[in-house]
């Protein structure tokens, strides 16, 4: 062969495999149907729990590939408003680029490892479901804490949970300043805010300056993801360790079931950051690929709430009682919700004549649900089931739920006791994982929900 015909032979061969090299290695589109319904089989306790599991790398970054190759439309994971006119909107790979850029800040600039602890107290701001989502990037422990937490309550949580780092408000940094000097593990400090604080990192300045690229840790299911800390109603509040597949997987069902969350729902639940139910949405709607809807809402205000449901395309909400019953005190048909099709309740007792002035006025049933920071979601009245007066519907698989006296004996029909979880033989894996550094003397087969707190 001609020296030039060899050369140009050997280009083009190069050429070739450099083309299909790529096509060849890329590996096949995830089947996000096949997927989801293999998690929501375990969520059920229908399969076994993998040994390894990350919400952010096996869910989120899936939704994310499907969106990239256009089998995904790039429409809203997160949809964040306030009252000034100001929105942020996310589709699931622009959620993916800016949380890694999050991990990157907590990695480089805090020091975070994978089991180390931050502590997370933010109002309904967008950081604070980037942060949680690149707390699991990092394989970082999470401690969400409400905006109204005193000195006293800082200082107990921190100091209980040897948190490394906090990140907060304006509002709150006086009072962690005024306690941090007697919480010794606290080691960085970062400020959500436009300004600036002495001895505190600008979230928001690192976070511009922050690389995109980042390698998620490889979790099992078993490690750790959240600290809450309980309401204390029986003593001092209890940390409530929950695991990877805990919360990362026991919601698969819940969001399908409960909430009938698709991918082309917008879920609007108006809790505060920091207690359950705000880590309840995100996993469920996320699992499901539906859009988590937030208005920044530093105020209840009923007028608020009821205009956000006629303005905007949302699907889904969830609300306590107590802001239910705010919201059937107005007129109700002064709004038009055209987009409302499902709504939910829970946290505290739901009036009969508040479901029934809702189902009147707006045409839709309150399904309600009912859990504890140590659980997912215990029992609820599932979309398409009979509602009953005084009823919290049926138990959610995979827990075997009863009412059982004081000795753990299940007790007829009509008697009075406790609400209790089945734990032993088999301890459901979306349970939590221990109450940390705290002893606590359980049933030998049953969790006592009344006893929990």
């Amino acid at each position: 062969m001609m020296p030039w015909l060899r050369s140009w032979v050997l280009k083009a061969l190069r050429n070739a495999r450099g083309f299909c090299g790529p096509h060849r290695q890329q590996p096949p589109l995830p089947d996000p149907q096949k997927i989801v319904a293999t998690w929501e089989a375990i969520s059920l306790g229908r399969q076994p729990v993998p040994e390894y599991f990350n919400f952010a790398h096996d869910v989120l970054d899936m939704w994310s590939q499907l969106e990239k190759a256009g089998h995904r439309p790039r429409i809203p994971a997160f949809w964040w408003v306030n009252g000034k006119g100001t929105e942020v909107k996310w589709n699931f790979e622009e959620l993916g680029e800016q949380s890694r850029k999050v991990a990157n800040v907590l990695q480089d600039m805090c020091g975070l490892q994978p089991g180390d602890r931050m502590m997370l107290v933010l109002p309904r701001l967008p950081e604070w479901w980037l942060v949680s989502v690149a707390c699991i990037r990092t394989g970082a422990v999470v401690i969400p804490g409400v905006s109204q937490l005193t000195e006293k309550d800082l200082k107990y949580r921190l100091q209980a949970s040897r948190a490394k780092s906090i990140i907060t408000s304006d509002s709150l940094a006086p009072r962690v300043d005024a306690i941090s000097a007697d919480c010794p593990s606290l080691q960085s400090k970062l400020l959500v805010s436009d300004g600036s604080r002495p001895g505190w990192m600008s979230f928001r300045e690192l976070l511009r300056e922050a690389s995109t690229e980042h390698n998620c840790v490889r979790t099992k299911s078993q490690d750790p993801l959240a600290i809450y800390f309980t309401s204390g109603t029986t003593g001092a509040p209890k940390m409530v360790e929950h695991s990877q597949a805990s919360y990362g997987l026991g919601f698969v069902a819940i969001g399908r079931r409960w909430m009938d969350l698709t991918k082309s729902d917008i879920f609007w639940n108006t809790s505060d950051t920091g207690w359950v139910k705000s880590a309840w949405t995100l996993f469920s709607a996320w699992s499901n690929g539906s859009c988590i809807f937030v208005h920044e809402l530093p105020r209840v205000d009923a007028k608020i709430i009821l205009n956000t449901l006629s303005r905007f395309p949302i699907t889904t909400l969830c609300c306590v009682p107590t802001i239910f019953r705010l919201l059937v005190q107005e007129d109700l048909t002064r709004y038009q919700f055209q987009s409302l099709r499902h709504c939910l309740t829970g946290g505290e007792s739901l009036n009969p004549d508040v479901r029934e002035k809702w189902k009147s006025q707006v045409g839709l049933e309150l399904h309600e649900g009912y859990g504890q920071s140590e659980t997912v979601l215990i029992c609820a009245v599932s979309k398409g089931m009979k509602i009953k007066s005084g009823s919290m519907g049926k138990a959610s698989p995979p827990y075997d739920v009863q009412i059982v006296d004081d000795e753990g004996n299940i007790l007829s029909p009509g008697e009075e006791g406790n609400i209790a979880v089945r734990v032993r033989p088999t301890r459901p894996f979306c349970f939590f994982s221990c109450y940390l550094t705290l002893l606590y003397k359980a049933l030998p087969t049953w969790f006592s929900t009344l006893v929990a707190h």
